[in-house]
C-alpha cells in the first residue's frame, strides 16, 4: 500500500468516525431531551385532579348514593405520614358498589383505582380500572370481567384507541375473565393524559352498556372476579402491606372487589 492509499484510508476512517460521533451525539441529545420531558411530565402529574374528574363523570351519568366506610378505609395513612390511600364508595342505578381510590406514596407511586360492581340480578360484567404513575412510566388498565357472553361485545368501539396506546392482553391470571379488548398499557409519563382519557372512555362505554343490561344472574361471575383480584391484586403488593398492614390490605381488597 503506497502513501497516497494510506492517506485516503485514514481520511475515510476519520470521516466515518466523525459521522458516527455526530450520530451518537444526536442520539444522546435526543435521549436527554426525552428524559427531561418525561421527568417534567411526571412532576406535573395531577392524580387528584383525575380522581375529581372521574367522580364528576360518574355523577353526571348516574345518581351516586354514598356508602358508609370505616374511617381507616376512607383515609389510611402510612407510618409517620408516609403515603396515603383515600377512598370513596357509592351505590347507583344498577350498580351495587362503586369504589374510587387515590393512592399516593411520594417518590414511589401515585395513582387511582376504580371498580364498578353491578347488581347481581343483572347479566353483565364487572368493570375495573387503574392508573399508576411510577417514577419512569405510567401503567394504565381498564377492562370488563365476567363470563364470555358478558364480555363478548364490551368495549368494542375502543379497540382501535387502546391499540394505538400499545395495549396488550392484560395479566394472564385475568385472561379467562377479561374481554381481551381492554386497556392494558405501559406509557411514558408524557402520555399520561392520553392514558387517562382512554380510561375515562372505558368508564363511559361501560356505563352506557350497563344501561341496557339484561336481567339475569351474575353472582358466579362476580365471585370469580373477586377471587381473581383478591388473590393477585393490590392485597398482594408488598409496599401496600408494609405501609398499611396486612389486615388493612385484606379489608381494602374486599372493599374494592367483593
Amino acid at each position: 500500500m503506497d502513501k497516497q492509499q494510506l492517506k485516503q484510508q485514514l481520511a475515510q476512517s476519520l470521516g466515518q468516525g466523525l459521522l458516527l460521533g455526530r450520530q451518537l451525539a444526536t442520539e444522546t441529545a435526543h435521549r436527554v431531551r426525552t428524559l427531561e420531558e418525561d421527568l417534567r411530565a411526571r412532576r406535573e402529574v395531577d392524580v387528584a385532579g383525575m380522581v375529581a374528574g372521574l367522580r364528576a363523570r360518574l355523577g353526571e351519568q348516574i345518581r351516586l348514593e354514598p356508602l358508609p366506610l370505616d374511617s381507616d378505609l376512607s383515609e389510611r395513612r402510612g407510618p409517620m405520614g408516609l403515603g396515603s390511600v383515600r377512598t370513596e364508595a357509592w351505590r347507583g342505578e344498577q350498580l351495587r358498589k362503586i369504589v374510587l381510590s387515590h393512592i399516593a406514596v411520594p417518590g414511589v407511586i401515585e395513582g387511582l383505582a376504580l371498580t364498578l360492581l353491578p347488581e347481581k340480578d343483572l347479566d353483565v360484567a364487572c368493570f375495573a380500572a387503574d392508573l399508576m404513575a411510577l417514577p419512569w412510566r405510567i401503567s394504565v388498565n381498564a377492562d370488563v370481567y365476567g363470563r364470555d357472553w358478558q364480555t363478548r361485545d364490551s368495549l368494542l368501539g375502543l379497540r382501535a384507541t387502546y391499540m394505538r396506546l400499545g395495549s396488550s392482553g392484560g395479566p394472564a391470571w385475568a385472561a379467562k375473565l377479561g374481554s381481551g379488548r381492554g386497556l392494558h398499557a405501559k406509557l411514558r409519563p408524557r402520555q399520561i393524559e392520553e392514558g387517562f382519557a382512554a380510561l375515562s372512555q372505558g368508564v363511559a362505554a361501560y356505563l352506557t352498556e350497563l344501561a341496557d343490561a339484561p336481567p339475569g344472574r351474575s353472582t358466579d361471575s362476580q365471585t370469580q372476579f373477586f377471587y381473581a383480584f383478591h388473590e393477585h391484586g393490590p392485597r398482594r403488593r408488598p409496599a401496600l402491606q408494609k405501609l398499611f398492614g396486612e389486615e388493612w390490605a385484606e379489608r381494602y381488597s374486599r372493599l374494592l372487589f367483593e
